[in-house]
C-alpha cells in the first residue's frame, strides 16, 4: 500500500542512486556482466552472483553483503568509498562518463540515508513490480515481454513489451523521481514516439501517472492498471493501423 512520502525521500533516493551506480551494481557486473538490480526485503540490491552467490543490498540504513553459507557482513551506509571497501571493489567512476547518471561527487562524503525513506522507496519498487507483472501477465507471445528489471542508470523498474517490427513496442515502468518529475511516477513510453495525444508528457515521449494521483485513487493498484492498459491499448491500436 502506498503512503505519503517522508520529507527525506528525495535526498535518500539520490544517495542510494549514487550508491547503486558506483558500488552495488558494479559489484555484480564485475563478476558476471549483469547490471540489473531488484527490490529486496527492506531495500534493494543485486541478484545472487558469482561462485559465492553473493548478494549486495541495502536494508534500512545499512549496506549488507550476504555470503555463501549464511555469513552476513553489515555496516551502516557511510560514504561511497566506504561502501566500496566493504564490498571489495573500487568505485566504478567510469559509469559517469558513459551513462546519464548522477555524478559520483565526493567519494568520502557521508550519504544521506534515512531508513524511513528507504522503506518508502522499497514500497514504491514493490508496487511497481506488482503492477508491471499484472500487465506482463496479459502479454501474448508476439509481445516478447521482458522481465521486470530495476535499472541502476535511471533507477527505475521497467519492462519492454509489444511487437517492435509493427511499431507497437513500448517501455512501461516506474521511476522514483527524476529530472522530469520530482515525485515517483509510472510511465508508458512508445518506442515509435508520440503516437497519440494521450502521450503528452513535456519531458519525454510518453505519459506519466504521478504518485499524488495514485495516492488520491481509491485503489492505487487498480488505477495503475487502468493507466498502463490504456497506454498499451493505444499502442496496440497504432500497431494494427500501422500494419494496414
Amino acid at each position: 500500500m502506498l503512503r505519503p512520502l517522508p520529507p527525506t525521500f528525495a535526498d535518500t533516493t539520490g544517495a542510494l542512486h549514487r550508491l547503486a551506480v558506483y558500488v552495488i551494481s558494479p559489484a555484480q557486473r564485475l563478476e558476471n556482466g549483469e547490471i540489473i538490480l531488484r527490490a529486496t526485503p527492506a531495500g534493494l540490491g543485486t541478484f545472487p552472483f558469482g561462485d559465492r552467490r553473493r548478494v549486495v543490498r541495502v536494508e534500512g540504513a545499512d549496506l549488507v553483503v550476504d555470503e555463501a553459507g549464511g555469513e552476513v557482513v553489515r555496516s551502516p551506509i557511510g560514504s561511497i568509498a566506504a561502501a566500496a571497501r566493504l564490498v571489495g571493489i573500487e568505485p566504478d567512476l567510469a559509469e559517469q562518463e558513459q551513462f546519464d547518471v548522477p555524478a559520483a561527487g565526493d567519494l568520502d562524503a557521508p550519504l544521506a540515508v534515512d531508513p524511513v525513506a528507504v522503506a518508502a522507496l522499497h514500497d514504491w519498487y514493490a508496487f511497481t513490480e506488482v503492477v508491471l507483472a499484472d500487465l506482463r501477465s496479459e502479454a501474448g507471445p508476439a509481445d516478447d515481454a521482458s522481465p521486470v528489471r530495476l535499472w541502476p542508470e535511471h533507477f527505475d523498474s521497467a519492462i519492454d513489451m509489444g511487437d517492435d517490427g509493427a511499431g507497437g513496442r513500448a517501455t512501461y515502468g516506474g521511476s522514483p523521481g527524476d529530472r522530469h518529475h520530482a515525485q515517483p511516477y509510472l510511465y508508458a513510453s512508445p518506442w515509435a514516439g508520440r503516437i497519440d495525444p494521450f502521450f503528452d508528457d513535456s519531458g519525454f515521449n510518453g505519459r506519466a501517472l504521478t504518485y499524488a494521483e495514485l495516492l488520491d485513487a481509491d485503489d492505487s493498484r487498480a488505477h495503475a492498471g487502468r493507466f498502463l492498459r490504456r497506454a498499451r491499448d493505444l499502442i496496440s491500436s497504432y500497431e494494427r493501423n500501422d500494419r494496414v
